[in-house]
């Protein structure tokens, strides 16, 4: 084990500050205080150095969904119990930094833990290639649309939500009249950018709850959380208007796109495949009425999409 002296410790921590994003803090359990160091108070963007966090500003200090996990495991150290988490650190101006934090309790001289020694690291540009490689996993690279395994996961976990709830839910089938024809038309490059154009209206168009996925070349299917039926034609009939006149930036071309498509009501106990299927019945017998048209619409079996 190497030996350190006093003064070699204290350039050692602050390198270590300085090159790891790593600070350190103390929480005194008598004066309900932190103390942090200078690195501590960088990454949350805060000055202040020498001077006494109240225990209340510190976890102000945190994203409000992170709040109750980081007190819940500082009240159990004090305790007696060490603890390890991620967090996040919202900063004066908002930005948001994202830090591990770490701390192990002391006993004081009576037994009794005194203070909970600790360090925060901010991970944020690991978080960030982490998020980033993670919605690279989980869409389809040519739209941006999610892929079919993070869908399969995303319909599962609204299922069990209706399960628990009772709250409807609405999936529905798209597939684009005619496509091959732009593809052999103008070419694939095209065709391409017809399809990112496609899916840009509909995320524009569709809540933020709601969820666009690509299950084919251009098949895509949407899920709408507590949604009815009813309810789901009417993005679609927008989404329908606007494919009217879709702007493909790489020819300058104003193209006229025109979809089909199947919904179904989602049930608590139906698997994702159950429901394409139901969805994919519905989309064919749309596609046998002819071009532009959804299949069921509450009151009437099929319905051709606003002109």
């Amino acid at each position: 084990m190497i030996e350190l002296s006093h003064h070699k410790l204290s350039d050692l921590i602050a390198m270590i500050e300085e090159t790891g994003q790593v600070g350190y803090w103390q929480f005194d359990v008598d004066t309900d205080r932190f103390e942090w160091s200078a690195q501590v108070h960088r990454i949350h963007g805060r000055p202040g150095e020498g001077r006494p966090v109240p225990r209340r500003d510190a976890l102000d200090a945190l994203h409000a969904d992170d709040r109750p996990m980081v007190e819940e495991s500082l009240r159990a150290a004090v305790k007696g119990r060490e603890f390890q988490m991620d967090a996040r650190v919202v900063r004066p101006d908002g930005s948001i930094r994202y830090v591990k934090i770490a701390g192990r309790p002391f006993a004081n001289g009576e037994g009794r833990i005194g203070s909970v020694l600790g360090i925060l690291i901010d991970i944020t540009e690991f978080k960030r290639t982490e998020n980033k490689l993670r919605r690279l996993a989980e869409t389809d690279p040519l739209t941006g649309a999610v892929n079919v395994r993070r869908f399969e996961s995303l319909v599962g976990a609204e299922l069990r939500r209706m399960a628990r709830f009772g709250k409807p839910a609405t999936l529905a089938i798209i597939d684009i009249d005619g496509f091959k024809g732009i593809n052999d038309t103008f070419g694939h490059p095209v065709g391409d950018d017809v399809l990112r154009a496609f899916v840009k209206t509909m995320m524009r168009t569709l809540r933020e709850v709601d969820v666009v996925a690509r299950i084919g070349g251009d098949e895509f299917a949407i899920l709408m959380p507590e949604t009815g039926i009813a309810e789901a034609a009417i993005p679609l009939e927008r989404i329908a208007g606007l494919s009217r006149s879709l702007a493909v930036e790489r020819e300058g071309l104003n193209i006229c796109l025109t979809f089909s498509a199947g919904m179904a009501t989602m049930t608590p106990g139906m698997d994702l495949h159950e429901i394409l299927r139901s969805a994919d019945k519905l989309l064919y017998q749309a596609k046998r009425d002819g071009v532009s048209r959804v299949a069921p619409i509450a009151g009437s079996r099929r319905k051709q999409l606003s002109s």
